[in-house]
């Protein structure tokens, strides 16, 4: 069959890392691929030449038949394409629901794949009525390499918390520095490292600092790294951390804790949205959530009116004591959470129920045929 996948491929952003494997899947399986890069202008951010010469030879594949369109985005920017036969959507949303509007053009297509159960149930109560297909995110498991070198960080405390984000309302990261600054200070011998994607707005960090009630001598360190780095860099990042931790307030997935939990990191997040497909009692430390809140004046307006979770400041608190203080007992819990992730998200079998679902096109294209012609 000949696929058309549609997408961003080149930034560091995780729908472009899920397509890059996605295109190595369909390759492998041996389908004629073409891709359309909306993206084609950051081919030189954060990969290898070898990996965009990789990537790029496949834009200007030549398709012999429109069969599948495969667009894997952002809801907002997926379209049905009429001119094939069979149109499949790939995306997520973090809240208790997807927008209105994304609906009727979700509707158009032959069926939506989805990440987690969460959006299972959020896209169908929202109203998305053609068939929706769990696709775990794609995930290059054998890239994260334990023996990684430890990326250098000028910080002296001896136990570093590590939390990555993009600076989003979502992400919780006023209830992290709020939890983090109220619970140690500068007498404890720990860091909080941040990791975030974009500088222009790190103002909206050191403003919640600057206005909490500890002077500058009392408070903790935070340590903020605001560039790009490499996807060998970020792996060096949480290894020279020692547990990661993210007060979300919704997730379709949940990347970052993935990938920490890939990493052998004991990880501290919200007990709510996508990231509970993987991350449970027994493999992370759950942050309690207060209640579900109506969200309003969000920096992403979609959101609003959705409900979102709101974590317990006081259990995030106690469960970041917790791990400093139980550090063996905490790397533990690492060690499971790793075993966990590659026992049941072996990457043959997430390519596996991708040709499953695609190659069932593929007969009924046959049994199609077969029933023009005996007509």
């Amino acid at each position: 069959m000949n696929i058309l996948l549609e997408g961003i491929f080149y930034n560091g952003h995780g729908f472009a890392e899920g397509n890059r494997i996605l295109l190595r899947i369909l390759y492998r399986a041996g389908y004629q691929v073409r891709i359309l890069a909306r993206d084609s202008h950051e081919k030189n951010l954060v990969l290898d030449p070898k990996e965009v010469a990789f990537i790029s030879s496949f834009e200007k594949n030549k398709l012999r038949s429109n069969d599948i369109y495969l667009c894997n985005f952002v809801g907002s920017s997926i379209r049905y394409n009429p001119d094939f036969r069979i149109n499949i959507a790939r995306t997520t949303f973090e809240t208790d629901r997807i927008p209105d509007d994304w609906v009727p053009e979700l509707n158009k297509f032959n069926e939506v794949w989805v990440q987690s159960t969460f959006n299972v149930d959020t896209f169908a109560k929202s109203g998305v009525e053609v068939p929706l297909r769990l696709i775990p995110n794609f995930f290059d498991i054998n890239a994260y390499d334990l023996c990684v070198k430890p990326l250098s960080l000028p910080v002296s405390k001896s136990f570093l918390f590590l939390a990555v984000f993009d600076l989003q309302q979502r992400k919780g990261y006023d209830i992290l520095l709020e939890a983090f600054l109220n619970e140690f200070s500068q007498m404890d011998d720990v860091a909080l490292v941040v990791k975030i994607r974009n500088s222009g707005g790190i103002h909206k960090l050191e403003s919640i600092i600057d206005e909490h009630h500890k002077s500058k001598r009392e408070m903790p360190t935070i340590y903020m790294i605001d560039q790009m780095l490499t996807t060998r860099e970020l792996l060096g990042l949480y290894k020279s951390c020692h547990a990661f931790v993210l007060p979300t307030r919704g997730e379709g997935w949940g990347r970052p804790f993935f990938e920490a939990m890939l990493m052998e990191m004991p990880v501290i997040g919200t007990g709510w949205s996508g990231q509970t497909d993987f991350m449970n009692e027994s493999n992370a430390f759950l942050v309690q959530v207060d209640r579900l809140i109506r969200i309003k004046n969000s920096d992403y307006p979609m959101f609003n009116g959705h409900l979102w979770a709101q974590p317990s400041i006081q259990d995030l608190q106690n469960k970041m004591r917790y791990v400093f203080e139980h550090a063996a007992e905490s790397k533990q819990m690492g060690k499971k959470a790793r075993s966990d992730l590659l026992r049941t998200y072996k990457p043959n079998e997430i390519a596996a129920r991708v040709t499953k679902e695609l190659n069932k096109f593929q007969a009924e294209e046959g049994e199609n045929s077969e029933h023009l012609i005996g007509w």
